[in-house]
């Protein structure tokens, strides 16, 4: 199974990020129910023993409430030539996010320490959609037209998600929660 450690969005996120579909053409944009924030990505999880070592690793960790506020769109353009744009929406400086994000990869990393592993810095975004064949101006447009977005809300958890293949796109299904503490 393939497996992530996310944040889900509150309700208000969800619908203000929800309110930027549709006024971007050529875009395939991603159903509001899959917006989430990726805080490290597990890849294909296959031993059933390592799913209870890894809840039971999530479950050690201590940390505060981040809060989570969105900030201006980005693009991630494709690494190689063949692959679509994605579109995403930032999320706010917070110490507290970061902390976590930190703890996460740490704790996953000690624990499964051949998985996979990122050279990429940690960018806390929100995915909305991908492009495949992107309007270079029309893109800038969207991107300097962001409206303003809700206040940002404290999580009051973590999840570890599976991503489920569909032929529609990815489909992500919360497996746990976790606690955070202030």
């Amino acid at each position: 199974m393939r497996l992530f450690i996310g944040l889900e969005l509150p309700l208000p996120l969800m619908h203000a990020l929800a309110g930027l579909r549709g006024n971007l053409p050529d875009v395939t944009w991603s159903p509001p129910e899959s917006y989430h924030l990726t805080l490290h990505y597990l890849g294909e999880v296959t031993h059933g023993h390592l799913l209870e070592d890894i809840h039971h690793a999530l479950s050690a960790i201590t940390a505060a409430p981040p809060t989570l506020g969105l900030s201006a769109p980005g693009l991630f353009e494709p690494e190689t030539h063949h692959g679509p744009d994605t579109l995403w929406v930032g999320c706010a400086p917070d110490a507290a996010l970061t902390h976590l994000q930190k703890r996460v990869r740490a704790t996953m990393n000690r624990l499964l320490p051949g998985a996979a592993r990122s050279a990429r810095r940690f960018v806390p975004h929100v995915t909305v959609g991908h492009m495949r064949h992107p309007d270079p101006l029309r893109r800038q447009v969207w991107l300097a037209s962001m409206p303003p977005m809700p206040e940002g809300e404290p999580m009051g958890h973590f999840t570890l998600f599976q991503s489920l293949r569909h032929a529609d796109g990815p489909v992500y299904e919360a497996l746990e929660h976790y606690p955070l503490q202030g």
